[in-house]
């Protein structure tokens, strides 16, 4: 199999020589390594030029007129990929050097499954191991990993509640973009294709530790428990829950025409329940003394005990910060 890498850059350029270097020294040479630009003012893209002009294998860089955010300048890449296996690529990890050629052997041991994801170790901003996998933090266990290569109802169903994977960990089958794509609306592409998968072609697991995921100040996501409570409350803006909804209501009408009758009317309404969930939270008034009502309200009816973290997010909806953070969003480059 032939496989792709796509890397999309933004302001990349302090942490990008190691991930290029992680990716020159891979036991199995990807075919292309395409490269999606959304805008660098810094030295993002000397350095890709300059790795372009030794590398072994061909680099295409494009430089986006206008910027994409990330989903969008994910899907270009994939879309543009001539590869069989295509891999998202984050400008400030580290890969294994035996992760394409591992992640590649567990698709072809597994023909049926549209994906593999890997586990990835963490680290910090200057590259210090971090306790704990990502495996570990996502809850990632024995049932839910057997659920997301069945290719079942449950499966949504349990990955609706959370993202169990991450882009970075990812390898799609080129033939498996038709069933995700488009995915540029979606603010969180992995999780959209995490949900969309399971319900299909399932995802196979791969226990290793192939990536080192770095944490770090500037992560568009990153893990929300790394950060102090007072930051992760603020940053926690309305616009995220209402796209979280967006998301759960249209992969209800992507699953439900690839699988038609596979979602039970019980699933429809949990789904349908979460979804609704989620936009209360989204809608909640700006001051903090005007919702204390509603969000007890969606407490007491069970939403935040299902949906939510109990009443960890009920205390972070009411004391999360009335301003919006200024300026253009932190972001990383994973969808």
């Amino acid at each position: 199999m032939i496989a792709s890498v796509c890397l999309c850059t933004y302001n990349g350029g302090r942490y990008l020589k190691e991930l290029l270097d992680s990716l020159a020294a891979q036991t199995l040479l990807p075919s292309e390594l395409l490269v999606g630009d959304d805008g660098s003012s810094d030295d993002t893209l000397e350095i890709l030029h300059g790795f372009a002009a030794d590398a072994s294998f061909p680099v295409d860089i494009l430089v986006n007129e206008q910027c994409l955010g990330p989903a969008y300048n994910l899907e270009r890449l994939l879309v543009r990929a001539t590869g069989d296996i295509l891999f998202p690529c984050d400008q400030d990890d580290i890969w294994d050097p035996t992760k394409i050629e591992v992640l590649v052997r567990a698709l072809e041991d597994s023909p049926d499954c549209g994906a593999a994801i890997c586990n990835s170790s963490l680290i910090d901003g200057a590259g210090r191991a971090l306790p704990g996998s990502l495996f570990e933090w996502a809850g990632l266990n024995a049932t839910t990993r057997k659920l997301l290569a069945s290719g079942s109802s449950a499966a949504v169903m349990e990955i609706a509640r959370r993202n169990v994977v991450a882009s970075h960990a990812l390898a799609i089958r080129r033939n498996a973009l038709d069933l995700v794509l488009p995915l540029g609306f979606h603010w969180h592409a992995d999780w959209w294709i995490a949900i969309v998968l399971s319900a299909t072609t399932g995802i196979t697991i791969v226990e290793d530790r192939l990536v080192k995921y770095r944490l770090h100040d500037l992560n568009t996501v990153g893990l929300p428990e790394k950060r102090p409570f007072a930051e992760r409350a603020s940053r926690e803006r309305l616009t995220r829950f209402l796209r979280r909804a967006d998301l759960l209501d249209s992969a209800l009408v992507r699953v439900s025409e690839l699988r038609p009758g596979m979602l039970s009317p019980a699933d429809r309404a949990m789904l349908e329940a979460e979804s609704a969930h989620l936009r209360t939270r989204g809608s909640l008034p700006v001051g903090r003394g005007r919702r204390v009502i509603p969000v007890l309200r969606e407490a007491c009816g069970g939403g935040y005990r299902r949906f939510s973290n109990g009443w960890r997010s009920v205390v972070g909806d009411v004391l999360r910060s009335s301003k919006e953070i200024p300026g253009r969003p932190r972001r990383r480059s994973r969808p």
